[in-house]
């Protein structure tokens, strides 16, 4: 069969067959692993992507609390100024209270009565 000399380097058909075999191989080995770091991005991009939402979604609950804390206080203030001024205006209805804030403010007195001041404050 091969007796002779070769004159040229040629494959024999089973080498063919076993080179193109390595060459499948090897292509279905890339195709498999460009296919993988495809899915592995987009798994990546989905995720950095619900991360980042979520993160600016806890900012903005932070942000809300916050906004809630500090309406919570402007409306206890608000409720204790409303109830002071209710007072007022309850002590206001009543005359004999009217009576002694102008007589305490103004100095005004009642017919035939006498006014002395008292000072207040150090005994010095």
């Amino acid at each position: 069969m091969n007796h002779g000399p070769r004159i040229y380097n040629s494959m024999s058909p089973e080498e063919q067959r076993a080179r193109l075999k390595r060459k499948q191989a090897k292509r279905e080995k890339e195709v498999h692993r460009v296919r993988l770091n495809r899915i592995i991005a987009v798994f990546a991009i989905i995720f950095v992507v619900l991360g980042v939402q979520i993160a600016i979604k806890i900012s903005q609950t932070g942000r809300i609390n916050n906004q809630v804390e500090a309406e919570k206080q402007t409306l206890a203030q608000v409720k204790a100024k409303d109830r002071e001024l209710t007072t007022k205006r309850q002590d206001l209805k009543d005359p004999n209270y009217v009576a002694k804030l102008i007589r305490y403010k103004f100095y005004y007195s009642k017919n035939n009565e006498k006014i002395y001041n008292v000072r207040e404050g150090n005994d010095n």
